[in-house]
Parts: C-alpha cells; sequence; structure tokens
C-alpha cells in the first residue's frame, strides 16, 4: 500500500489517511447523482409494491381454483 508505513503490518494512521485526496464529482454532478439515485430507488419501490401486489393475488387466485377444483371433485 503506498500510503502504509513500512512495518511488519501495512497500516494505515489517521494523519496519512487526512492527507490522501479523493477526487469529487462537481456539486452539481453530485446533485444529479443523487436525484437519479432516488428516482432509482422510488422505481425499486414501485416494482416491488407491484411484486408484492403480484403474489398476493397469485395466492388468492390458486386458494380460488383449489377451491373450485376441491368442491367439483366431491360433487362428482
Amino acid at each position: 500500500m503506498e500510503f502504509a508505513p513500512a512495518t511488519a503490518q501495512k497500516n494505515i494512521n489517521l494523519e496519512i489517511l487526512n492527507a490522501v485526496l479523493i477526487p469529487l464529482p462537481p456539486l452539481a454532478e453530485q446533485h444529479r447523482i443523487v436525484a437519479k439515485v432516488d428516482e432509482l430507488m422510488a422505481l425499486r419501490d414501485q416494482l416491488e409494491a407491484s411484486l408484492t401486489t403480484a403474489q398476493t393475488e397469485t395466492s388468492r387466485l390458486l386458494e380460488s381454483v383449489l377451491h373450485h377444483a376441491l368442491q367439483d371433485a366431491s360433487l362428482a
């Protein structure tokens, strides 16, 4: 590791870590990124709700089909 002192086990101390420069996009780009992530998270929430609704409806339909099939079998 480039920033770790030469010891038996490489460690990064806080002083060295504070000296490391981390490039960040301009503030406007950061805002666009956050807006896009928020948009995608909202879409994910909508899809999750749709899946839950579809699973519930599938279960209800299966229960109804089984009920009618068993009812018809008992009449025969």
